[in-house]
């Protein structure tokens, strides 16, 4: 009797086990990675609209500029600018007349602070810039400062050599408008660490950096065009991934 209750028990408690539903294991579960951009995320060319609108609205300056950039991470941005610095001025007490057309050219990196990918950036900006340019300088009643004279005489000095190089240090912000076109601004302050002019007399104006002194600040208001892997193509790219793990994962 005891055995057969024994072997009834064992029968019974195996009946249950086969009948007994059972618990799938759960399913591992995929950490999102941070986002990140591509290495090369994309090139852009721009152009600086102020120099342009005061050129034609014939102010006395106007510096008139282009850039080329390089994307690297969405933080990382190599840039090359170049433009024509024009500057035509007569001095209203001296009667003193400058004229000066000639290129500039800037080198440097922008640093994307934001580290989300939504399209927005604010940059901390570095360029080193130089020019080489002739500039006309006269005077059609030039008076000796030393000597003088009775009779005013005119003063022509024309095709005047200089080279000078200067540094620039910034913000800028950046947002996108619509695609690929984008607005940026920039502020910056610009430090002069050379300047070689003829012993006639300074240029009273460096195409790209300004009046002639020491130091000075600028901006520019930037026209952009970027192409290449967006930031919203990578996120949605990394989203796909991480779906596709959890789905493999799950069956």
């Amino acid at each position: 009797m005891l055995l057969l209750l024994m072997c009834l028990a064992a029968t019974s408690l195996r009946a249950q086990e086969q009948t007994e539903p059972q618990q799938a294991a759960p399913a591992e579960t995929e950490v999102p990675k941070p986002e990140k951009a591509p290495l090369i995320s994309g090139v852009a060319v721009s152009a600086d609209l102020v120099g342009f609108i005061m050129k034609a609205m014939n102010a006395k300056f106007a510096n008139m500029e282009v850039a080329a950039r390089l994307n690297i991470l969405d933080k990382y941005f190599p840039v090359a600018e170049l433009g024509i610095g024009d500057c035509h001025r007569e001095g209203a007490e001296t009667g003193n007349t400058f004229d000066v057309t000639s290129p500039y050219m800037r080198f440097g990196l922008d640093y994307n602070f934001n580290k989300k990918h939504n399209g927005n950036r604010l940059f901390a900006i570095f360029r080193y810039a130089f020019s080489s340019f002739k500039y006309d300088f006269g005077n059609e009643t030039f008076t000796d400062p030393i000597y003088g004279n009775d009779t005013p005489i005119p003063l022509r000095l024309d095709g005047q050599k200089a080279t000078a190089q200067w540094l620039e240090f910034g913000l800028g912000v950046e947002t996108k408008l619509w695609s690929f076109v984008r607005l940026g601004w920039s502020f910056r302050y610009k430090a002069r660490v050379g300047l070689n002019a003829p012993d006639e007399g300074d240029p009273y104006f460096v195409p790209g950096f300004g009046r002639n002194d020491g130091s000075g600040w600028g901006g520019t208001f930037n026209l952009v065009f970027d192409v290449g892997k967006s930031a919203k193509k990578a996120k949605a790219k990394n989203k796909s991934n991480t779906e596709q793990v959890k789905t493999v994962s799950t069956k």
